[in-house]
């Protein structure tokens, strides 16, 4: 099985190792929520506009945001 994950860490971190989640969330205009649930993993959706906005502050591609990851089943 695969899960998607959010690269935001890996894109913030490459840009500025001292890029603070409350600056992409205002500099991006998305809530600080939105931002904190995708740098930590913790979504179940995403709104296209929210990916156009990171795309378009990380001047990157979808495919730089987000990435399908094979995880493991614990019930075998």
């Amino acid at each position: 099985m695969r899960k998607m994950h959010c690269r935001l860490a890996v894109l913030m971190a490459e840009k500025n190792p001292t890029l603070s989640l409350a600056e992409v969330a205002r500099s991006s205009n998305i809530s600080y929520p939105a931002v904190y649930r995708l740098f930590t993993n913790d979504f179940k959706r995403v709104d296209t506009e929210t990916i156009e906005k990171l795309c378009d502050y990380f001047r990157c591609n979808l495919a730089d945001l987000f990435e399908l990851r094979d995880i493991t089943n614990a019930d075998g």
